[in-house]
């Protein structure tokens, strides 16, 4: 079906595939952290890469909302909002050396699930194109699954 009988504009392809390239920093802490539980090492290394990874992809979420509020036809600017993203990640990061993993991680997913919430109320404003909409639900449900998969590993 073309674009214009579905009325969705499709997904650039060099976004999709550079998301989905984004995927691997999330994935490789799982699949490195139950490598180390087969081995019976700790995987407190790989918890903290994916918390990081985490920290790192909020602050370019709330970078591209602020890129987004500094277009001349935005006149809904959510400036203040757009810092929340990556004081978010600090957050998890604080959370994560004070509390243990499970803390970072779960505010990251927080963090993941809530940008994905107003990304998605942002396209169906008209914010956001509808293609940045799709891209960040396949992206953030991948971000979010590996951080479930990561989180249910640090409570084992």
């Amino acid at each position: 079906m073309s674009a214009g009988m579905t009325g969705h504009t499709p997904i650039p392809a060099r976004a999709l595939w550079g998301g989905l390239a984004g995927w691997i920093p999330f994935w490789l802490p799982v699949a490195l952290a139950i490598e180390a539980r087969f081995t019976g090492r700790s995987p407190a290394a790989e918890f903290a890469l994916f918390t990081l990874y985490g920290a790192l992809i909020l602050s370019f979420l709330g970078g591209a909302r602020w890129g987004r509020a500094l277009a001349p036809d935005n006149e809904t600017a959510t400036w203040g909002l757009a810092l929340l993203p990556t004081c978010l990640g600090l957050a998890a990061i604080g959370l994560h050396w004070a509390l243990g993993a499970p803390a970072g991680i779960a505010l990251i997913i927080l963090g993941l699930c809530a940008h994905l919430f107003w990304d998605r109320q942002a396209m169906r404003c008209g914010e956001l194109p509808d293609w940045y909409g799709r891209l960040r639900l396949v992206l953030s449900a991948g971000a979010i699954l590996a951080g479930l998969a990561c989180l249910g590993l640090a409570l084992l």
